[in-house]
């Protein structure tokens, strides 16, 4: 993926709008995507993160935000941070998901 590509998706991502926590992290994590070797690792790395962050948010969703360290008690986490991030990840990794055949396509359409 060529730095112009990885560009357009930061800045059609719907989590580039959000919170400066959640653009803070999504700025590291399209520098280390750069550095991965090819797409292959690109959507592993960002499968990982998702999953994780999945299993956080459900675990802030339990416990009722008492789960996540809050640097500031001025401003903890909320729900629309995990969101945020988890949808930022999706959008980077679906850009990284091989196209489909044609032919798979119409095959799964009958």
């Amino acid at each position: 993926m060529t730095a112009i590509e990885q560009k357009q998706i930061a800045a059609g991502s719907g989590a580039c709008r959000g919170t400066d926590r959640t653009r803070r992290f999504l700025a590291r994590i399209d520098a280390h995507l750069g550095s991965l070797a090819g797409d292959r690792e690109r959507r592993a790395f960002l499968e990982r993160q998702l999953e994780g962050w999945e299993c956080r948010y459900a675990r802030f969703i339990a416990t009722q935000g008492a789960s996540e360290f809050s640097a500031s008690t001025r401003d903890p986490p909320h729900a629309a941070d995990f969101l945020l991030t988890i949808t930022g990840l999706a959008a980077r990794s679906a850009a990284f998901r091989p196209p489909r055949r044609r032919a798979q396509a119409v095959g799964r359409a009958q």
